[in-house]
């Protein structure tokens, strides 16, 4: 009997159930499943040779990792034209297809999980009376469904009590929600960080959503200062758990919600993020690969196609993962389960990504140093202005 393949990726109680009931399922496909905590998975896999030394026959990894492992040579193109994965390409949107196509136009991963990021709001305290007429009597306007990082701030006040925050913020320096929160504000204040091969962020772009983002954590006082520890992970349980009138995170944390137990059952809602001169969201997902020191490419190649038919983005989806593919999200098994199946089509539209560039991760870490000093240090444009000269470095080295 050949030896089990060995899936990795990232640790989240989602996957654990998703994987163990799926791989259970695949009894002439033996293979298990190691979760890695999100730092430690990008470590071994950018870093180190995991995805070479073939300790691995599965990858699981983040859409913002590609780059940087197509042209390292980390991972294997997958071969479609004689057995793609049912239903493929139509069955997955655009926006989930796009950020694992290689430049020499290859197919590097199939979606397992999805984002985007929306807005995530407590129906109950949105639609309650006296919280609307205290709302309107204060800031001048209905309590509704923020459209602007404006009116998301006045929400965010007036929710803000003893007992309940604002919003919930994920500011670990893990490089992903602290980094992706200032990108989202950069973008939708009609910034860049890349501008003709030069750093964006000397503008005033920048300057205002680090001042929002600032004023978020330390001016108005609307966010625990405790979710400075908290991932994207913790700060979904935190909301879930109803630390949070509000938060913009990864629509799957809604689905935290969906059991009965669930102190916030029935009341979350989701819609699209706030903008200001644009509504932009970010979009990052994550894929099932072939890492170059697989055992049997042939075989890891099988292992995904049949982890991501329908009725196993199913399973992810009722484990309390997202769903990826259009006949699981209209499927009622999966519809019932979040308020934000509904609307993922629509929201992949306004969805943007990290730049598709092999010097990402480095261009992340310089952010994630900023946000450091922004979250924690109050640098502000102190913070930006080192990170500003850092990105340049890298843009002009030989």
């Amino acid at each position: 009997m050949p030896d089990s393949l060995v899936v990795v990726g990232r640790e989240f109680d989602g996957f654990h159930r998703s994987l163990t009931t799926q791989l259970a399922a695949l009894p002439d496909l033996p293979a298990r499943y190691e979760l890695l905590e999100i730092s430690d998975l990008q470590n071994r896999l950018i870093d180190g040779d995991a995805a070479t030394s073939g300790a691995y026959d599965v990858v699981m990894v983040v859409t913002d990792w590609l780059p940087s492992l197509i042209e390292a040579g980390k991972v294997l193109p997958l071969d479609f034209t004689a057995e793609a994965p049912d239903g493929w390409p139509h069955q997955w949107v655009p926006a989930l297809r796009s950020l694992q196509t290689g430049a020499d136009g290859q197919t590097y991963g199939v979606a397992y999980h999805d984002g985007p990021m929306l807005f995530l709001y407590r129906t109950d305290l949105y639609g309650d009376p006296a919280e609307q007429a205290g709302f309107a009597e204060r800031f001048g306007y209905p309590l509704a469904v923020p459209a602007t990082w404006a009116e998301y701030r006045d929400q965010a006040v007036w929710f803000t009590r003893p007992g309940l925050y604002g919003t919930v913020l994920a500011g670990f320096p893990d490089e992903h929600n602290n980094v992706y929160d200032f990108l989202m504000h950069l973008w939708s204040r009609g910034g860049e960080l890349v501008l003709d091969g030069r750093s964006g962020l000397d503008s005033d772009s920048a300057r205002a959503a680090i001042d929002f983002i600032d004023d978020l954590w330390h001016g108005s006082q609307v966010v625990d200062p405790a979710a400075a520890g908290w991932d994207s992970v913790e700060s979904g349980v935190r909301f879930a758990a109803g630390a949070g009138a509000m938060m913009v995170n990864w629509c799957g944390f809604a689905a935290m919600s969906a059991p009965p137990e669930s102190p916030t059952h029935g009341l979350v809602g989701c819609a699209p993020v706030p903008g200001g001169e644009s509504r932009v969201t970010m979009n990052a997902y994550w894929v099932l690969a072939v890492p170059a020191g697989a055992k049997d490419p042939a075989r890891s190649a099988e292992l995904i196609r049949r982890l991501t038919t329908k009725e196993m983005d199913v399973v992810t989806a009722q484990s309390g993962g997202s769903a990826t593919r259009l006949d699981a999200w209209a499927d009622p098994r999966v519809s019932s389960l979040a308020p934000y199946y509904g609307v993922l089509a629509d929201a992949h539209q306004d969805s943007r990504s990290v730049p598709v560039d092999p010097r990402w991760p480095e261009m992340a870490l310089i952010l994630n140093d900023m946000m450091i000093r922004v979250i924690e240090h109050r640098a502000g444009h102190a913070a930006l202005a080192e990170a500003h000269e850092r990105l340049e470095a890298l843009f002009h080295k030989d």
